[in-house]
């Protein structure tokens, strides 16, 4: 197992992509720590770790709040013994903005702060601990909305390709201690963030008119992806696990595309 005897934060771990990347690494032998605003569905994938012989622990978690993300890793630190591996997963979808006049203000702070500023706060916790024991993994889920650009969303768009950019900030800073840096950009995944989101492009967009959210979604997926199929948690959640193994020891300041080949580089 490649994650054996190994320690593994997943914020906003409790659905989606970042439950994915859980059951991933826990499969790989991690045991994981789940901090997660929707503190109920962190609880549920903590069972389901449990469930395939690792330990997990869950607590709720604003990343966006200082002390809140150092009361719970100072928390996983006591229950689980150590810190391994950080996957800054937290994020949220903006308010769809095309033009991106139609973005209000808290629009843009609220998209910043738990895409962004969240992966800020969790990494100037760690990195001192990290830098102590000279290792450590540090993973950045970003998206491919960041090098595309995407119009449908400016303020998730822009603050995803801020991290992009802190992660290689980090990867600079951090590699002489041997800490690894990286990021995934997930392509186009039947979540909940694109069931709004094509929803949202049914509705205003007359080329898709009559189409329900699943209808505009599969077109997507046909339009934009090369390889002509969705990625799914999993995807992410095993490029998440290979990252973070010793295998990606000499992998640091990228940008992974998990996308079908969407944005090639």
């Amino acid at each position: 197992m490649r994650l054996q005897g190994k320690v593994a934060v997943v914020t906003g771990g409790g659905a989606g992509i970042g439950r994915g990347i859980a059951l991933c690494m826990a499969k790989e032998g991690a045991d994981i720590a789940i901090p997660d605003i929707q503190d109920a569905n962190a609880v549920a994938v903590v069972k389901e770790v449990q469930a395939l012989g690792r330990n997990a622990v869950s607590m709720r978690c604003d990343v966006t709040k200082a002390a809140d993300v150092k009361a719970s890793f100072d928390r996983i630190k006591k229950d689980l013994g150590r810190i391994d591996i950080l996957v800054n997963n937290a994020g949220m979808a903006s308010a769809p903005g095309l033009p991106f006049t139609n973005n209000s203000e808290e629009d843009w702070d609220t998209t910043y702060a738990v895409n962004l500023k969240s992966v800020f706060l969790t990494c100037k916790e760690i990195a001192p601990y990290f830098i102590e024991r000279k290792a450590g993994r540090i993973i950045n889920i970003a998206s491919i909305a960041g090098p595309l650009a995407a119009q449908t969303m400016p303020p998730y768009s822009v603050a995803k390709g801020g991290v992009i950019t802190f992660t290689r900030v980090l990867a600079k800073d951090l590699a002489v201690h041997g800490i690894t840096v990286n990021a995934i950009c997930p392509g186009v995944l039947w979540t909940a963030f694109w069931q709004k989101l094509a929803q949202y492009i049914a509705d205003t967009n007359p080329a898709f008119k009559g189409m329900t959210a699943r209808q505009v979604f599969d077109k997507r997926i046909g339009d934009i992806i090369p390889l002509k199929r969705e990625q799914t948690p999993e995807d992410i959640g095993w490029a998440a696990t290979f990252l973070a193994s010793e295998e990606a020891r000499n992998i640091t300041g990228q940008a992974l595309n998990v996308d079908g080949g969407s944005v090639m580089h």
